[in-house]
């Protein structure tokens, strides 16, 4: 049996400009011109005052573990990965991104953990954002 590809972002109207800052290799967020906040994950509103006037700013890569899971038994895609983290990590803009954290020791991973930005190469066209202890 073949394992299925590895699921990869699709950019759309509202998320393209977040993809492309990422495979440029670099973070940034929509930020609200209104009430001063950034957002995440990219639409076209944000979330706190549901303004409309945002554009992308970089932020600093940096993060703590919100809280995670390990992954020890993945869809198929995912396997030949396992042991892997999927975390939602808090960063010091405000926002909360759900990506893995890359570390060969997943019971190493604790809350409260920081950890910094990586931009992982999942195919030759696209990056993803994953985090590493820092």
């Amino acid at each position: 049996m073949q394992t299925p590809p590895r699921p990869v972002p699709v950019p759309t109207n509202v998320t393209r400009e977040y993809w492309d800052y990422i495979n440029q290799g670099e973070l940034r967020l929509p930020f609200c011109l209104d009430c001063k906040g950034f957002t995440y994950y990219p639409r076209p509103i944000c979330m706190r005052c549901m303004g409309r006037n945002l554009e992308y700013r970089p932020v600093s890569g940096k993060g703590t573990v919100y809280t995670y899971t390990v992954i020890r038994s993945p869809q198929p895609a995912f396997r030949g990965m396992e042991p892997y983290v999927v975390a939602n990590v808090e960063l010091p803009e405000g926002v909360r991104m759900m990506a893995n954290i890359l570390t060969d020791d997943v019971d190493s991973v604790k809350i409260g953990m920081p950890v910094k930005l990586v931009l992982q190469q999942v195919t030759p066209d696209q990056k993803m954002p994953q985090f590493e202890p820092a």
